[in-house]
């Protein structure tokens, strides 16, 4: 096997039927879900490989359940964790190491996992030693889930047909959706909208009683459903939104969620609304049109606006001061958009995420 990876180190030549991969890529959410082209492009490309992917804590739950995939290595906090980890991924015997993070924390795993090749992104000489591939333009303005396709390729890799993200939801899950949206009494017949409007990081927050004036205008001119959604320690947010609401959302306040569960009530939406983040990706891997309210500088790294991927995005007039800033995105601006995309959509169609088999 160590001759066919040595191999591998020459453009476009073979691992070998039945490499043993580890791909690592830390967090987060979105950056997770975007990976997921790629792990399918390795699966089709070594239907027999070994591939494993180590992921933190907290953020494994967007792979779970994604087929291409043969185990999740979870990092968890403390010593005990990064010690039986490292010593996994010594004990593998990897014959490629593909580090999509290339960052301090993912540096001591490429070291300890022995591999014959190591694939990472040329960042600083001071960790790129630890590589004996580099690939340059890790931070070039191209859609992620498509540049990350290149470091794929540094071992003869080709790029899947589409770079539609993936998300394992099952049946379970969509039962869930499908109670709550019982329970509230959505209408099939009517539109309904998911409008994600937490923010982790104040620069990618659209302000809230903007959200609030956006949801209110839906509801009156396109007899809109709006479901508010939010994940652990956000209800707040949404809270003050619908606190500053003329009229009522549909779906808001349904408890926890997992990632899954969180895909399958937005697979029940026609449209998505919302800041830069996890959620949007997470629309996306459902198949959902999206509408993200984003700085024009982050615009093309998180959202793919060639072709008909579906995914829009609203940014800032340029010249905007500040820099970029989110306040100067108007409600207007946001509806005259959103209402192009509500004209295309046929009335709540229930489509499902790819199956992943």
């Amino acid at each position: 096997m160590s001759m066919a990876v040595a191999a591998a180190a020459k453009p476009g030549a073979a691992l070998g039927g039945s490499p043993r991969i580890l791909v690592i890529r830390l967090r987060r959410l979105g950056d997770l879900l975007l990976i997921t082209p790629t792990l399918r492009a390795i699966r089709l490309a070594y239907p027999s490989a070994r591939i494993d992917v180590l992921v933190s804590a907290g953020f494994h739950h967007a792979l779970t359940g994604n087929t291409r995939i043969d185990q999740l290595l979870v990092l968890r906090q403390g010593l005990d964790s990064w010690i039986r980890v490292l010593t996994t991924c010594h004990r593998r015997h990897y014959d490629v190491v593909l580090d999509l993070q290339s960052s301090p924390r993912s540096v001591p795993f490429v070291i300890f996992s022995g591999a014959p090749l190591r694939v990472g992104w040329k960042k600083r000489w001071m960790r790129d030693w630890a590589y004996n591939r580099l690939v340059p333009g890790w931070d070039e303005p191209v859609y992620v889930a498509r540049n990350t396709l290149r470091a794929a390729a540094a071992i003869g890799i080709l790029p899947p047909a589409d770079t539609r993200l993936e998300l394992a939801i099952s049946a379970a899950d969509r039962a869930r959706a499908a109670a709550l949206f019982a329970n509230a009494r959505i209408d099939p017949a009517r539109p309904v909208i998911a409008l994600s409007v937490v923010a982790k990081v104040e620069r990618k927050a659209w302000a809230l009683e903007r959200y609030a004036a956006l949801a209110d205008r839906l509801i009156r001119l396109h007899q809109a459903q709006i479901v508010l959604s939010s994940g652990s320690g956000e209800l707040p947010q949404v809270a003050a939104v619908v606190e500053r609401m003329r009229e009522r959302p549909a779906l808001w306040n349904y408890g926890e969620t997992t990632v899954q569960e969180l895909g399958a009530i937005y697979e029940r939406c026609n449209l998505w609304i919302g800041n830069d983040g996890g959620p949007k990706h997470v629309a996306t891997a459902v198949g959902r049109p999206t509408v993200v309210i984003i700085r024009g500088g982050d615009a093309r790294f998180w959202t793919d606006c060639a072709g008909e991927s579906g995914q829009l995005a609203v940014q800032p007039p340029p010249g905007t001061f500040p820099n970029d800033s989110l306040s100067a995105v108007t409600v207007e601006q946001v509806a005259a958009v959103v209402n192009r995309c509500l004209n295309t959509l046929v009335p709540c169609p229930l489509s499902q995420s790819p199956d992943l088999g």
